[in-house]
């Protein structure tokens, strides 16, 4: 019986010292474990409410900007353009042979030099033009460079002007509809006063009047929201509410 419970004490110490070791394998190590256990790791979760998620999430999306497919395509060019400074400069080289008709009617006189008359016709100005070229479409490639880096700038600018806009607006509107139901709540109690003959119906007439601008700021509140949204959408290309979802793999 001692030996039984002696067994079962050295197992539950091993256990608990293997638990141990385990907990102390760093997270590289262990993530290749599970790995070459088949075990998934499980995917960090996204806050799609975090102020600074969204802001990247929205720039990133506008940054698909047909604009900016554009200038990258003018960089393209540019390069290209740079590249054929060179095939350029060779196909200003002209090069010319022939033979001597001595050599090829096997005359006598084919002892007389030259028996091959071999040219080069290079232009005085070649290494000037080839140059300037070069210099041209380096500027070029710098030009665009910058006028790319320009949208991308304005473009972030945009995004997230329209998406303070959006807030705003959308705030305004949940504030808008408290009041409302305030303004509401006030003119039924008036109607109930009323009723009761406790005020006039001048004095209902009025919590009337002020439900019905509130109302009427309300749908004011709803366009300037709806807008704002348009906006938005415009610039990243995709509706907002997708836009604000999760990434799932």
């Amino acid at each position: 019986m001692k030996l039984l419970f002696l067994i079962i004490g050295i197992s539950c110490g091993s256990q608990q010292l293997f638990a141990q070791s385990l907990a102390k394998i760093p997270d590289s190590v262990r993530a290749k474990m599970d790995n070459f256990n088949n075990v998934t790791p499980k995917a960090p979760t996204v806050d799609v409410t975090d102020e600074a998620w969204i802001k990247a999430r929205l720039v990133k999306l506008a940054m698909e900007n047909p604009e900016l497919i554009a200038a990258d395509a003018n960089i393209r060019i540019a390069e290209i353009a740079r590249q054929k400074t060179n095939s350029n400069l060779l196909s200003s080289v002209n090069v010319g042979a022939n033979i001597n008709e001595f050599v090829v009617k096997n005359s006598p006189a084919a002892s007389f030099f030259p028996k091959y008359n071999v040219g080069v016709s290079i232009p005085l100005d070649l290494f000037a033009k080839n140059k300037a070229a070069k210099q041209t479409a380096d500027e070029l490639i710098t030009v665009n460079q910058a006028n790319k880096d320009l949208q991308v700038k304005q473009i972030k600018m945009e995004v997230l002007i329209r998406y303070e806009n959006y807030k705003e607006k959308k705030e305004l509107v949940t504030l808008q509809k408290q009041g409302m139901e305030e303004d509401l709540g006030a003119y039924e109690r008036a109607q109930k006063d009323y009723a009761d003959e406790a005020i006039t119906v001048e004095e209902m007439g009025r919590f009337y009047k002020i439900y019905v601008e509130q109302k009427s700021k309300l749908v004011t509140r709803e366009r300037e929201y709806n807008v704002a949204v348009i906006e938005l959408e415009d610039m990243i290309g995709m509706p907002l509410s997708k836009a604000l979802q999760a990434p799932t793999k």
